[in-house]
């Protein structure tokens, strides 16, 4: 029995990758990034970028495709501004630089018609998990006064955070506009008791 459902399973898939063909595109937005921070009441999004590639099937005759994806995104989070008992004012940021591997299955809203040339003009929704890789971090101190505003970055501690990072992206995407946000399972510090990413991206992603 269990014989007989791989091989159905089998030429389903083989089914499906005969109807679909192999495209790759382009991926460059800016990010708004976030923490979960225990410890922290609030946090702020702060701005960035991101960019990187797509290789996809993409279904000519069906609904459901599959992606994957290679970017590079800086995030991290911001703090509310405070003020010092001498009357400047502080901010408290984490910069972090990531390679996400987000795995995505696309779901078309229609099938392709012969007028599609490419898939611009439907509209997707792509789910999937995500995997990442922390390159670098850095605490950034900001104090500003009536006069100048001063940095202090402290680069994060080697062992003081988690290399890897997991979590869960979905992504709406229409013409060559793709709103994606993910939402972080593990967490980025390894003696806090809860810090996980979030990141909304808003980000060119065309097709060939």
């Amino acid at each position: 029995m269990r014989r007989c459902v791989f091989f159905v399973l089998c030429l389903f898939l083989m089914g499906c990758l005969q109807a679909q063909r192999l495209g790759g595109g382009l991926i460059l937005g800016p990010t708004f990034s976030t923490m979960s921070l225990t410890d922290f009441d609030t946090t702020r999004f702060r701005t960035d970028f991101c960019f990187g590639f797509r290789v996809a099937l993409i279904p000519e005759h069906f609904i459901v495709g599959a992606e994957l994806d290679v970017i590079y995104s800086r995030q991290g989070t911001s703090s509310k501004q405070g003020i010092l008992d001498n009357g400047n004012k502080l901010r408290i940021m984490e910069k972090s630089s990531y390679i996400n591997i987000p795995l995505l299955f696309n779901f078309y809203f229609r099938k392709w018609t012969p007028d599609d040339e490419d898939e611009s003009k439907l509209i997707r929704l792509r789910v999937g998990p995500q995997i990442g890789f922390c390159l670098k971090g850095d605490a950034v101190e900001s104090v500003k006064d009536p006069r100048k505003t001063v940095q202090t970055i402290t680069p994060w501690a080697i062992g003081s955070f988690n290399r890897i990072d997991y979590g869960l992206t979905v992504a709406v995407s229409y013409w060559f506009v793709e709103l994606r946000y993910t939402y972080g399972f593990s967490n980025v510090f390894k003696e806090m008791e809860k810090s996980t990413n979030h990141v909304i991206s808003v980000t060119w992603s065309d097709i060939w």
